[in-house]
């Protein structure tokens, strides 16, 4: 039996190595995009929106189609006529967090021009601030298309390794400063290749396990002075997913709800303190 659970575990952590896991994404399917920031810095009320990519009716009208979407569009849509001015719209992220991952980093979109446009470029920007005066260009993706009225969502991908190891990242798309019909984004992701190990973080003996595996309970032999202060803590699986996560720094964290495998503690006060590697069973 106990071989059969070291295979299993050595398995875990290979396969987590090995393979890129998802660690933030939104495909736009409850339409909320409350916690982006969509700027239209052209000034014209024509902005990115969430919605259904655009389809024509039977009558030629523009309708919605079955695709939820973040799009922008440079047209009328009562008349289908373009708009006077070229647009500049900025759909920037909320804030994510790369400071816990290593390896590959990419940023990937499912994303297609809208009917009757071409193949068009998609300016892919980021920042470690939200102001769009300070993101700088990560990579340009080029949406090819090649019917006029067809769906061809195609996935693009974006190395953003540059952003690694800050707490707070802003990814922004933008549309290119040319005369366009519409771009639209069916879903965006970022994906790690792993994470960092426990000797990339600084070494601290303010905060320790008591026993390691761990049944129900993490109880953490702490610094008093560390429970005053703003520390926070998450955890994550071998997979590289947050799994549970704590705004204050307790002696006792329940892990009750989490099934057997390998997590990873990490406590932060804004940069990453301590990351302790332990074994739920």
């Amino acid at each position: 039996m106990k071989k059969t659970i070291l295979l299993f575990l050595l398995l875990i952590i290979t396969t987590a190595s090995s393979a890129q896991f998802t660690i933030w994404e939104d495909d736009f399917e409850d339409g909320d995009v409350s916690d982006w920031v969509l700027l239209d810095k052209d000034g014209n009320n024509s902005n990115w929106k969430a919605g259904k990519n655009i389809q024509l009716d039977e009558n030629g009208a523009i309708v919605g189609g079955n695709v939820n979407i973040l799009g922008t569009y440079n047209i009328d849509f009562t008349t289908g006529a373009p708009l006077e001015n070229i647009e500049q719209n900025w759909a920037v992220t909320a804030p994510i967090d790369l400071s816990y991952y290593d390896g590959k980093i990419e940023l990937n979109i499912t994303a297609q021009t809208s009917i009757y446009d071409g193949t068009r470029n998609l300016l892919v920007y980021g920042s470690t601030s939200p102001d769009p005066e300070s993101a700088t260009l990560l990579g340009t993706l080029n949406l090819v298309r090649q019917t006029m009225l067809d769906a061809e969502f195609k996935d693009y991908t974006v190395d953003i390794a540059s952003l690694v190891g800050n707490q707070t990242v802003y990814i922004s798309l933008v549309n290119e400063n040319t005369g366009f019909v519409g771009y639209e984004v069916d879903k965006i992701w970022i994906t790690a290749e792993a994470l960092l190990g426990v000797d990339d973080f600084e070494k601290s003996n303010s905060i320790q396990l008591k026993q390691n595996p761990v049944a129900e309970n993490l109880e953490l032999q702490i610094n008093e002075q560390l429970i005053n202060e703003d520390f926070s803590m998450k955890i994550y699986n071998s997979a590289g997913l947050l799994v549970k996560t704590n705004a204050v720094l307790e002696k006792n964290i329940s892990v009750n709800a989490l099934p057997q495998g390998i997590y990873f503690l990490v406590v932060s006060d804004g940069t990453v303190l301590k990351k302790i590697k332990f074994l739920k069973k």
